[in-house]
């Protein structure tokens, strides 16, 4: 058996030891790090690492645009997998964007869906063949010109992350990526939203915050809302203030005597 020389151990030899590990150490954490999964959050690793490696750009899979040449390319920037039934079951993969890629295949021409705001797009709404039967009863299919996501786009409860926990908004975009908005109401909930057939109108339900707790849960109150989306404004609720006080003494007068 060969031993190291003892020459190696003694303090005039500590400078050469210190090299050795200035060169190996590197090595080793590099290879740490090229074995981990790419299905992970990647928001923490963004902001606190900000070399090439983590700045990686990952695309979906592509969708194309019916009746256009237009191709969108998501880049994910997380997976995650939520348990669904009791403990062990299996679990279903979430994917969020954090931005699009619009592509013309004939004109080669690309546009990115934003390029400046920090959101984690979660679906993306290009219509189906019962919008085109719309069009060919009334005329109207919001889709022929639009596109509608759903999307979290700040960081309300302020942990330092946007996530499912933060409010979903709804947003809209031209069928070519150009003109991203938000169309829902800011720091409002929207949990489910729907088109009303034959009209460029859309109508959805959502929770305002109001006891002040940073969740969005069955104490707070669902709202209506209905936008226009060629009025270029925001969502406003369905049912004004008075109606409502209304509902409320009817309430009251017939089921809480």
């Amino acid at each position: 058996m060969i031993f190291p020389h003892k020459a190696l151990f003694d303090g005039s030899n500590q400078n050469f030891m210190a090299k050795l590990l200035f060169i190996f150490l590197p090595i080793f954490i590099l290879t740490a790090c090229a074995d981990k999964s790419r299905d992970v959050n990647l928001q923490e690793q963004l902001r606190e690492d900000t070399n090439l490696n983590a700045q990686q750009i990952i695309f979906a899979q592509p969708q194309m645009i019916s009746n256009t040449h237009l191709v969108i390319y998501p880049l994910i920037l997380e997976k995650e997998t939520y348990a669904i039934g009791y403990s062990g079951g299996s679990g279903v993969q979430r994917t969020s964007y954090w931005n699009l890629i619009f592509y013309n295949t004939e004109t080669q021409n690309q546009n990115l869906l934003t390029t400046d705001k920090k959101i984690l797009i979660s679906s993306i709404h290009l219509g189906s063949s019962s919008d085109d039967d719309d069009l060919l009863t009334s005329g109207i299919n919001i889709y022929k010109n639009n596109i509608l996501y759903t999307v979290v786009a700040n960081d309300y409860n302020d942990n330092k992350q946007i996530d499912e926990n933060d409010p979903t908004y709804l947003f809209v975009s031209n069928r070519d990526g150009t003109n991203f908005r938000q169309i829902s109401p800011d720091n409002c909930n929207i949990n489910s939203w729907e088109v009303a057939k034959g009209t460029t109108k859309v109508i959805m339900q959502g929770q305002k915050d109001h006891n002040g707790d940073k969740v969005f849960d069955e104490k707070d109150a669902t709202i209506p809302f209905v936008v226009d989306i060629n009025s270029g404004k925001i969502a406003t609720e369905a049912f004004n203030q008075n109606f409502m006080d209304s509902l409320n003494l009817r309430l009251v007068r017939i089921w809480k005597q």
